[in-house]
């Protein structure tokens, strides 16, 4: 997400440099008549409130009908198994993602526990598409004798956003395969 966060930067900085222009153009008359620092710097700060307003909705919103962007859009919801090698069981699972151009965050819910990311990012991993983050997972408190609330990480390959796989693993010496498709009846 860091070359997210570099591009979205100087795309901001072209647009200020752009809107200060423009605005500076429509005032000539009067920065050429009766030149003021005092206008000059309201030029810029409209400029600059214009630029935030803009670069937010973009970066909240609007960056996912961007056809040149390249981070994947993902689902909000999904649904599918995990494959614990420590028990050998398949169990079960959803994960809701919430997703920024620059941030995004997963909530990962079995019948047993919930798991919440601590850190999440979208990178390009030898030419992959990964979703990795780093969770806290919390155990309902009817299986805490056989499962201790324990930390780990998750990597989902997302350059298809219909089907997320991936590996696990915890600090609990666990690992596993998760595999998810979007969950279309909470679409």
């Amino acid at each position: 997400m860091r070359e997210q966060f570099i591009k979205l930067t100087k795309n901001a900085l072209w647009l200020g440099t752009v809107l200060i222009i423009i605005r500076c153009f429509f005032s000539k008359d009067s920065l050429i008549n009766d030149f003021s620092f005092y206008d000059v710097f309201g030029y810029i700060g409209e400029a600059v409130g214009l630029t935030v307003v803009i670069i937010t909705l973009y970066e909240r919103l609007f960056w996912r009908y961007n056809p040149f962007e390249s981070t994947p859009v993902l689902k909000k919801r999904y649904k599918g198994v995990l494959r614990s090698t420590h028990d050998g069981l398949e169990r079960e699972a959803t994960l809701e993602i919430k997703q920024t151009l620059l941030t995004i965050s997963t909530v990962l819910q079995t019948h047993e526990s919930k798991s919440k990311s601590i850190t999440a990012s979208i990178e390009s991993i030898l030419g992959e598409k990964q979703l990795t983050y780093c969770f806290l997972n919390t155990p309902n408190a009817s299986v805490r004798d056989r499962s201790d609330i324990h930390y780990g990480t998750a990597m989902l390959c997302v350059e298809n956003v219909n089907n997320l796989s991936g590996q696990y693993y915890t600090d609990r010496k666990t690992t596993g395969d998760i595999e998810f498709t979007p969950d279309e009846s909470k679409t």
